[in-house]
């Protein structure tokens, strides 16, 4: 690694030894050599910091970062500041990024000045890490934004995302209260600074697991995006439209999660997914995929 990397990858960690060797591997496959890895353990108390510090043995472009467990916008904030390089690459420690996210970005960036961050497609897999569909996101700033201001749907992955260091800087970085929507809240300050993108490629597998954030922190999210909403529009001096208020969004989800899964993945033309799925959630639901 050089003195000063090209990226530097910033990880937060907390409790994530599931899957955790899983993703440092994939960071360690890219075809792209000239990274740091910052992985800002948050106070896990499972075996997280052993495997970091296994992997940062074997690899001294890793570092390990320890604090109490403070969440995950301090876990970022810090990984940001500590940071050598002129250009973030986000990493969750359950999603494994594919071989050339890297070297795709960081081309992008060098091509496009004027872009501030850029992800891409991602591969939605279950726990296993088995196919369930692919996530299409808009390539363009203007329907980025669009959609961002309209409750955030289908806009910019956080895991997949390249970011010029100096602009989350100079925005403030993640902010405390709007945490479980800190990526929201980050996007829609820098779409007012340079462009947003998305790579038409899938860069990236994200992991889907009963352990998410959505899952366990599903109404904080929607409380707290309803008053980044608000905040947004009137900063842009635009009402907020009637699809933004998320005045639907407490409306009685289906309980199965398998089902889902199981629906997705054959929806998809991933059928082995959706068997596995369907025939785990049959004892239980057998009506419901």
């Amino acid at each position: 690694m050089s003195a000063r990397p090209a990226i530097s990858v910033v990880m937060p960690v907390y409790n994530g030894a599931s899957y955790l060797r899983q993703a440092m591997a994939s960071l360690r496959w890219q075809t792209f050599s000239d990274w740091e890895f910052l992985c800002v353990n948050d106070g896990s108390t499972d075996r997280s910091l052993a495997i970091l510090q296994a992997f940062a043995q074997a690899d001294a472009r890793i570092r390990i970062l320890n604090q109490d467990n403070r969440g995950i916008v301090e876990a970022l904030n810090r990984g940001i500041l500590a940071a050598k390089a002129d250009w973030i690459a986000r990493m969750d420690c359950d999603d494994v990024a594919r071989p050339d996210r890297l070297a795709t970005q960081f081309q992008f960036v060098q091509e496009n000045p004027n872009c501030l961050v850029v992800g891409s497609h991602v591969l939605m897999t279950d726990p296993d890490g088995d196919p369930l569909k692919e996530q299409r996101y808009p390539s363009e700033h203007d329907e980025i934004e669009k959609l961002l201001l309209n409750r955030n749907a289908g806009s910019i992955a956080h895991p997949t995302v390249l970011m010029r260091r100096d602009a989350v800087i100079a925005a403030g970085l993640y902010r405390q209260r709007f945490q479980w929507v800190e990526d929201a809240d980050l996007w829609l300050r820098l779409a007012r600074r340079g462009q947003l993108a998305n790579i038409a490629r899938v860069l990236l597998h994200y992991r889907l697991h009963e352990q998410s954030v959505c899952r366990q922190r599903g109404g904080q999210q929607r409380e707290r995006m309803r008053q980044l909403l608000q905040e947004a529009h009137a900063e842009r001096g635009i009402a907020m439209p009637p699809t933004a208020s998320l005045a639907n969004d407490d409306r009685k989800k289906p309980s199965s999660i398998l089902g889902k899964w199981a629906r997705q993945a054959a929806r998809a033309g991933y059928y082995r997914t959706a068997l596995k799925h369907w025939r785990a959630n049959w004892p239980s639901n057998p009506c419901r995929c």
